[in-house]
């Protein structure tokens, strides 16, 4: 490459400058750098006919027409054919500059259409990048119709692998609530391995990822539902104290709200309670029938009726628990 000294009037933009938008603030920062310390790193250009194209540095070619400066310094570079232009363009941009996800998605796309590459593995060796963030890339297209808003890399890369319904859904959420990185990797994991049923919950925000995991691995589907309404419960007593703090109430609404609060609180204190006894009831049952089925058939009539008393016993706190936990859901 020869490095030159270019009038600003014999250089064009690049057409397809993978970059759609540029920060006028941060053009202006970079005009004023350029006036006090010069340009540190030349524009990178193509010759065509009298003028110049530019392949790389288009920031730094926008800045000098703010600085209203001149001339530029540019290494000119040769090119075989378009193909190659538009390639090494590609490469020069998306190392010095931060594109974001959308400007890569569709530069590199537009390389695929144009060369006419039919893999993925052969596009990310033409432009220097694995494979697998190709592909992140390129996915882009299976969403960009139903998300609207910032796109970012961890939406992309961490919502591969969910089906397109669940992946718009997540994406959804993590642009909603700003999350990304460990925290949506997690979320989109406890999607993908989820049922159906704990799935729409997780969604929903009803439960949250530890607790969608757990539920998860309940193989009876009314377990299922049963843990998703008592996490629902408490999570909307939660709720309802985090809104009793923050929201500016009368006297009388306050005592009001209080006393809801409390009554829901004490049904689900119950329902624990009730849960806990039955599972003691459950260990002294269990330990009464692995005693008592070798003497079954010895025992008198006294002896199994009281048997037949303590497994009443038992199945009625059961019941009582699951009355408890519906009654919770129902006046919730």
């Amino acid at each position: 490459m020869e490095l030159k000294t270019i009038p600003l009037n014999k250089i064009k933009p690049n057409k397809s400058q993978p970059r759609d938008n540029f920060d006028k603030n941060t053009l202006k920062e970079l005009a004023e750098s350029i006036l006090s310390n010069g340009l540190i790193n030349p524009i990178i250009v193509r010759k065509d006919k009298s003028d110049y194209i530019i392949v790389a540095g288009e920031r730094r070619y926008q800045a000098h027409n703010i600085a209203k400066l001149s001339n530029i310094q540019a290494f000119v570079k040769d090119y075989k054919n378009d193909i190659d232009y538009m390639v090494d363009s590609f490469i020069e941009n998306i190392h010095r500059t931060d594109l974001n996800v959308v400007e890569k998605s569709k530069y590199l796309k537009k390389i695929k259409d144009t060369i006419k590459i039919k893999t993925n593995r052969e596009l990310a060796k033409k432009v220097g990048m694995s494979e697998q963030n190709v592909s992140n890339l390129l996915s882009y297209f299976e969403i960009e119709k139903e998300v609207k808003g910032p796109i970012t890399h961890s939406h992309i890369g961490e919502t591969i692998g969910l089906e397109k319904k669940d992946r718009i859904a997540v994406i959804k959420k993590a642009q909603k609530e700003d999350i990304g990185g460990r925290t949506l990797r997690a979320f989109s994991k406890a999607v993908k391995n989820a049922p159906e049923d704990v799935k729409e919950a997780l969604l929903n925000d009803d439960i949250d990822t530890e607790q969608a995991e757990r539920i998860s691995k309940l193989k009876k589907p009314e377990d299922r539902t049963r843990a998703i309404k008592e996490h629902k419960s408490i999570a909307i007593v939660e709720k309802g104290i985090e809104r009793n703090i923050d929201r500016e109430m009368s006297a009388k609404e306050k005592k009001v709200f209080d006393k809801q609060l409390l009554q829901v609180g004490n049904w689900i204190l119950s329902f624990r309670n009730s849960v806990t006894e039955a599972n003691s009831k459950i260990k002294d049952a269990i330990k009464t029938l692995l005693l008592s089925t070798k003497f079954i058939p010895v025992m008198d009539t006294k002896q199994k009726e009281k048997l037949d008393s303590e497994l009443e016993r038992f199945i009625a706190k059961l019941d009582e628990g699951l009355q408890l936990a519906e009654q919770i859901q129902s006046k919730i």
